[in-house]
């Protein structure tokens, strides 16, 4: 947790000068609730929407790949490690949404605050790496198919999912100092965020959080779209050399990456830039007369990176499934559950207008054989 003493931090809320560091949520030295309103009130409704809507999605992808009897594969164990990911994110927007509700004022101790600000991390740094490594397999599955064949096994998936988690850890422990939780007793004020950046003091931090989120957007980018791109031209390639059937599974594939790299490109990347850009506005317009202006498009910016981190927690499951024939399984659960509930309603139904409900009698047909005939002939 950041060592940044109480004193100096609220020094700047009574002098608009000695604002150097950059902490998110920004809360200025003013009262500007005014400005900050509507985003206290919209906000938080659909961060508990999402996180209702993710926490579902994910939990299926636990169950689907975790049932008795389900055989572990490259894809399942991608899968289980990416809802897991998305998990540990969509822990920490509920009681983000309570703090903004209560006007960036933290009301769970430090001890909350330091957790809900992990899980947020681990969320966004396992799910940067799990991304990239499962865009690689799919790479050398279907360009390398032969050639990777000995190294893509359950056994060395299990290993990098380990490793992934361990890089994860340490990244968490290389800047768990960013953390910043302060209180102000005189007033009842409590502060629950992170220092983006800082000037003139450190933190005790290995690496600032703007580097982080520009490493965050450019990792990937450089990684997962030219590895998508080479899988659509390889199956381009290939196309004269399949049957009908197989083409249409194609297009099917070609679909699915496609809503992948949409999703991507709409959720993943505009989520790290939005950071980016409100570090760009805080460091660049910032001064006493726009303090309020600032602030609001410095939390609205970073509270819309969340947003959208969330939706695309929400639509991993779905993605990442579709190949697996989950989506084919929720059609038939959806299809078996409202089968049973027309059913309840015809009963519910007949015995509202007092019809008796006519049982099925299932009637057999016996043929005797013509030896059993003879013999009672005789």
């Amino acid at each position: 947790m950041s060592n940044v003493n109480n004193s100096a931090y609220w020094a700047w809320t009574r002098n608009c000068t000695f604002v150097h560091d950059l902490n998110l949520p920004l809360v200025p030295y003013m009262d500007c609730k005014a400005n900050r309103k509507y985003m206290g009130n919209v906000i938080p409704p659909i961060f508990y929407i999402l996180t209702f809507l993710g926490a579902i999605g994910n939990l299926g992808s636990l169950w689907v790949c975790l049932r008795h009897g389900q055989p572990w594969s490259i894809g399942s164990i991608g899968i289980l490690n990416l809802a897991l990911c998305d998990l540990a994110y969509l822990a920490s927007i509920i009681p983000w949404g309570i703090y903004m509700s209560a006007d960036y004022h933290w009301t769970m101790g430090e001890t909350g605050c330091m957790l809900v600000r992990i899980m947020y991390f681990v969320g966004l740094t396992s799910s940067t790496m799990f991304i990239c490594a499962i865009s690689v397999d799919r790479f050398l599955a279907i360009v390398f198919p032969l050639e990777s064949r000995m190294l893509r096994t359950p056994r060395n998936a299990t290993l990098v999912s380990l490793l992934l988690w361990g890089i994860t850890t340490l990244l968490i422990y290389l800047s768990y100092p960013n953390i910043l939780y302060l209180e102000r007793r005189r007033h009842d004020l409590h502060f629950c965020g992170s220092v983006v950046i800082s000037r003139y003091r450190s933190t005790g931090a290995t690496y600032n959080l703007l580097s982080y989120y520009s490493i965050q957007v450019s990792v990937p980018l450089l990684l997962v779209i030219p590895c998508y791109v080479k899988i659509l031209a390889r199956m381009k390639q290939l196309r004269q050399q399949w049957s009908h059937g197989t083409i249409q599974g194609r297009d099917k594939t070609i679909w699915l990456i496609s809503f992948f790299i949409a999703n991507f490109l709409v959720c993943w990347v505009p989520g790290q830039l939005l950071h980016i850009i409100a570090c760009i506005i805080f460091f660049t317009l910032n001064d006493c007369r726009n303090t309020c202006w600032v602030a609001h498009w410095v939390n609205l910016l970073t509270e819309m990176s969340q947003l959208l981190y969330a939706l695309n927690a929400c639509l991993d499951p779905l993605i990442y499934h579709s190949q697996q024939g989950f989506g084919e399984m929720v059609r038939k659960v959806a299809d078996r559950v409202a089968h049973k509930g027309r059913k309840l309603w015809q009963m519910a139904k007949r015995e509202d207008f007092g019809e008796t409900t006519v049982e099925p009698i299932s009637v057999i047909k016996i043929n005797s054989s013509p030896m059993k005939k003879n013999k009672l002939v005789q």
